[in-house]
């Protein structure tokens, strides 16, 4: 008997339509390929979920420092579907839809096992993908045509939160991890043990604050404004996913011809990128890009004005201050290096107050002098060099011009914010960073992307300047007779990227 084991890395999310599936009392046998000799042997699928940390030697594409197990509703495994695809022709065979899983072991989260009964599958090797937690089947003859399946209905809302999870995250094996497994009957009848592991298909974004309140200080260490983080808002968060990881080396913008299993496994860290269903049509000039079919749900370029957004609020600390973060969960988004621009890449825009400490100035008799009375600020207050102005002469006076008329404030980093019915506004950008390549001003492969069963936590921990005046929308700017066949299946916990920032 041949013992293949293997393992890959499992994600979960779930939508309303997840359900059905899951309640079904008996293993299902589906979609035969009666071409096949059906000499059934039986299957037994085992769930496991292994929260060990791997050794690591450096930082890659592929991993971080460190890992979380998540909550158990994100690594819960409630079905899965196994297809077999013949190896040496890439036909389908069979289709197996594993229900009653059992837990065989409660050691949670370290150690968590389900087994399911027996199911029939023939003789023969085979190239096996598992997809779990989700009622979505793919029905395609070739196993190429499987690989390159997109699902635009699961996460059709880009946005996921807590609640939605509650019945598990799409799950699958990393397609190169299981090709290629012989399944023979042995002398004893003995189980044949494939081992799966699964990756959740989805990341996980956190966002939290060290604190409300920011005081901003000049080059002497005298405040000057404070500033209140009191919301934030994510973009360009993708609704189709490859079911299957899909990743590729690149060293020019070109489509390159999809084989297994090339194409299907780990990510090079030489020139190594992960590729969603929209990568090529993120072309270098993100201007052109229009999401005309709403491939991005609140994409950047249709921000208007911040009073049109509705704006998350943070969590608020833990009684010894300790950041609580918000949660949501996105499919992956990832482009070319060059192509790691505002108007394709997933980032937050965070939304602050900004209020004078002592530093609005008005023109008083052909001086500037301190406003003390709160009362009069205006409705647009001006900026530059660490003070407040009230009116455009005042600015005018400090800059030294006589006058701002057809001047480019931002020669002198002078900016103007306009008074809501909740203050003065700025608004701050972040990003999101899936691997530093530790050169400033460098563009690194995969630096800006999110990717799937990887945890985002972003923590702002500081913030050292006021913010644009309106939210930044510019899109160019850059960021197989019969035997018994075992499948044990392991779920891996979150990949963790740090992502602690300073505004």
């Amino acid at each position: 008997m041949s013992h293949s084991s293997k393992i890959i890395y499992a994600l979960l999310l779930t939508s309303a339509m997840l359900c059905g599936c899951s309640q079904r009392e008996d293993l299902e046998v589906i979609d035969s390929n009666e071409s096949v000799p059906q000499e059934n042997a039986s299957v037994v699928f085992r769930i496991k979920t292994n929260t060990s940390t791997p050794s690591l030697i450096t930082r890659s594409v592929e991993d971080s420092y460190s890992h979380e197990p998540g909550t158990e509703t994100e690594y819960q495994v409630n079905n899965a579907r196994v297809y077999l695809y013949d190896a040496p022709t890439k036909l389908f065979v069979k289709s197996v839809l594993l229900k009653n899983l059992k837990l065989v072991s409660e050691d949670v989260p370290n150690n968590i096992v389900y087994e399911t009964e027996h199911v029939l599958v023939p003789q023969g090797t085979y190239d096996i993908f598992v997809m779990a937690n989700t009622d979505i089947q793919i029905s395609k003859t070739n196993e190429a045509d499987f690989l390159a399946s997109i699902d635009s209905i699961t996460y059709l809302k880009g946005r996921v939160y807590t609640e939605d999870i509650s019945k598990g995250i799409v799950m699958t094996n990393r397609a190169s991890d299981n090709t290629n497994v012989l399944i023979e009957k042995g002398s004893d009848d003995a189980d044949n043990v494939v081992n799966i592991t699964l990756e959740r298909v989805l990341a996980r974004i956190d966002v939290a604050r060290s604190n409300q309140t920011y005081a901003l200080t000049d080059k002497n260490s005298q405040q000057y404004a404070t500033i209140t983080l009191d919301g934030y808002y994510i973009v360009n968060l993708p609704k189709y996913y490859y079911p299957y990881r899909h990743v590729a080396v690149l060293t020019s913008m070109n489509v390159p011809a999809w084989s297994l299993p090339e194409n299907y496994s780990n990510v090079s860290d030489v020139n190594g990128y992960v590729i969603d269903p929209y990568f090529f049509k993120k072309t270098i000039d993100a201007t052109s890009f229009k999401n005309g079919d709403s491939y991005y749900e609140y994409f950047l370029g249709n921000l208007a004005e911040g009073n049109n957004i509705s704006w998350t609020t943070f969590k608020p600390a833990a009684s010894d201050g300790t950041p609580q973060y918000n949660t949501i969960y996105s499919p992956e988004n990832c482009m070319f290096a060059p192509a790691q621009k505002n108007g394709y890449s997933t980032g937050v825009v965070f939304r602050a107050k900004v209020d004078p400490y002592n530093s609005v100035y008005t023109l008083s008799n052909g001086s500037l002098v301190l406003l003390t009375d709160k009362t009069k600020y205006p409705e647009v207050i001006y900026y530059f060099n660490y003070k407040f102005y009230d009116t455009p002469e005042a600015l005018a006076a400090a800059i030294g011009v006589g006058s701002i008329s057809g001047v480019n404030l931002d020669l002198y980093k002078a900016k103007k914010f306009e008074k809501t019915n909740d203050g003065y506004r700025c608004y701050y950008n972040y990003w999101i960073r899936h691997l530093d390549n530790n050169k400033s001003n460098v563009m690194g492969v995969m630096e800006f992307a999110i990717v799937r069963n990887n945890l985002y936590k972003i923590l702002v921990t500081n913030v050292s300047g006021l913010g644009y005046e309106e939210i930044p929308t510019d899109p160019d700017t850059p960021d197989e007779g019969e035997t018994y066949l075992k499948v044990v299946l392991n779920v891996k916990p979150w990949i963790i990227r740090d992502l602690h920032i300073v505004l």
